[in-house]
């Protein structure tokens, strides 16, 4: 299963009453989802907590290096893109890329497997977590 395509779609959404204390108009887009394809029909979704032009400019980057790669192989996929764009420099939207298109390997994984992410990873950790709120 081969990586045949990578889509880019930014969100855009107001925050609600006391969510941020600056708030956030409807037009602005601060998240940004990154679609993975595979040549068997198989998408995977992951998320940046970046602008979808950066993000975009960051895949544009990457395609060439992921175009054709293995997508049931995320962390060695991962690891290549880091390893290969160390000289972009560590963190910002290179980083923030390769985090979404790493989400969206293993959404692949899961979906190809019939597993969830959480079992690929190791399975259920706990039945129950106590809830909490914050308004950082």
């Amino acid at each position: 299963m081969k990586v045949t395509g990578v889509d880019v779609c930014p969100l855009t959404g107001a925050t609600v009453d006391g969510g941020w204390p600056q708030g956030h108009e409807p037009q602005e887009n601060l998240h940004t989802l990154v679609i993975v394809h595979t040549d068997q029909g198989l998408q995977g979704f992951g998320s940046c907590f970046t602008s979808g032009k950066l993000i975009t400019g960051a895949v544009e980057l990457l395609w060439p290096l992921l175009k054709g790669q293995p997508a049931n192989e995320p962390e060695r996929v991962s690891e290549m893109l880091h390893q290969s764009t160390f000289w972009q420099g560590r963190g910002g939207s290179v980083t923030h890329a390769i985090s979404g298109i790493d989400i969206a390997l293993w959404d692949i994984m899961g979906k190809a497997c019939g597993q969830s992410v959480s079992r690929l990873l190791g399975g259920n950790y706990r039945s129950r977590i106590k809830p909490y709120g914050s308004i950082l």
